[in-house]
């Protein structure tokens, strides 16, 4: 049997449609080919961008660096820098302070500007001097602290009230570079520690309420230098600002004694002596709102039953001491801070110290007590020399 083909014609009509349909394919095709082309070249475009403002950024950061680095060799430096080359880019430093802003005390405004290629990077960092803080431990040596049996340590803030009003036993740290000896029978409210090669020896019946450690990192005690007591010895107050009765000002010595029972009132002011000699049941006292600052350059004596700003603020009574000791006699009252890194400090029995105290080496007596006054811990001294930046924001 034959078999017959059947061959199924195609319309034209139908041939049209199908065209049409494989043109619309390839145009949708071609426009989401487009499309993701057109989308690659903006995210390579914003990348290339992006990468070149980060560039920029650090390049001005760098030049935020070496600013720094320039004022702490320099801390009177302002020449900023001026199209300096860095890594395919360049930044440009300016500095302002309070020679052309008054409200800026010690900070100094430092401007940098990056440049990468199109883009631009401006910062803006604010540097302070660093200070030394000398009154952050309420009894430091820069070598021994020795403290004898039935003495104490605690602390009060003259700041919230009188001693009495504020007093508690959970502060008061003490600490040494070298070895720190607690007799029998004392209490330390705070901290009791050590550098790293210090000791720690603690006699039965004694009590630190704080941490105690001989791994500490050593405490710089710097010296005061020679022109601050240079300038001390050239606006000295005395002694135009002093008055009271059995007192002696030496003009030529520049020394001040007072005889047993003696008075010595000091006005608001710096002074400077070369010792300080108080016979016994003196006293030492400040005008009323006064505050007194005391340069001294050899040894301090307070004889026994005397009083030194007695009742007053710690902080209005500041001594520095260059060489030489100081001695607190038998039942002496003191409210102030002494600091003298060389100063070998003497505590004897029942007297009783207000404030802070910063030596070379302290011995505290039987009996006697001494009381930190937490609002010291903020006192700001001496420059260190560094630059520091504190903040800085992008603009």
């Amino acid at each position: 049997m034959i078999g017959i083909k059947y061959i199924k014609k195609v319309k034209a009509s139908e041939k049209g449609t199908a065209i049409l349909i494989v043109m619309a394919l390839i145009a949708m095709l071609t426009s989401v080919a487009i499309m993701s082309v057109n989308r690659s070249t903006t995210d390579i475009d914003l990348s290339y961008n992006q990468l070149h403002e980060d560039k920029a950024f650090y390049v001005a950061e760098a030049g935020t660096q070496r600013a720094l680095a320039e004022l702490n060799k320099d801390n009177g430096w302002r020449s900023g820098f001026h199209k300096q080359v860095l890594d395919g880019g360049y930044y440009n430093i300016s500095l302002v302070d309070t020679l052309t802003d008054t409200t800026l005390a010690d900070t100094i405004v430092l401007s940098a500007k990056g440049y990468y290629d199109q883009s631009i990077s401006n910062l803006e960092v604010w540097i302070t001097p660093v200070y030394y803080y000398p009154y952050r431990y309420g009894l430091f040596a820069g070598q021994n602290l020795n403290i004898a049996r039935n003495a104490c340590v605690d602390a009060f803030n003259s700041d919230s009230g009188t001693y009495a009003e504020t007093q508690f036993n959970e502060d008061g740290d003490i600490g040494a570079n070298g070895n720190i000896n607690i007799g029998k029978f004392v209490t330390i409210g705070g901290d009791a520690n050590t550098a790293l090669g210090g000791s720690l020896f603690v006699d039965v019946g004694s009590v630190i309420n704080g941490d105690t450690s001989t791994t500490k990192d050593s405490v710089s005690l710097d010296m005061i230098p020679q022109s601050e007591y240079d300038w001390a010895k050239s606006v000295s107050n005395a002694p135009a600002g002093l008055s009271g009765s059995g007192y002696t000002y030496d003009a030529m010595t520049q020394t001040l004694t007072t005889d047993a029972s003696g008075s010595v009132e000091f006005q608001s002011g710096v002074y400077y002596f070369s010792s300080i000699d108080l016979g016994q049941l003196s006293n030492l006292t400040l005008a009323p709102g006064a505050n007194v600052t005391i340069y001294v350059d050899s040894n301090i004596i307070f004889g026994q039953g005397s009083t030194i700003n007695d009742g007053g603020v710690p902080r209005d009574l500041e001594i520095f001491s260059q060489y030489g000791s100081l001695t607190f006699k038998q039942d002496n009252t003191f409210y102030g801070t002494f600091y003298g890194p060389n100063a070998d400090i003497q505590y004897d029995q029942t007297t009783q110290v207000y404030g802070s105290l910063i030596g070379n080496s302290l011995t505290l007596d039987k009996n006697a007590c001494f009381h930190y006054d937490q609002s010291l811990y903020e006192i700001k001294g001496r420059s260190t020399g560094e630059m520091e930046a504190v903040a800085w924001r992008q603009n």
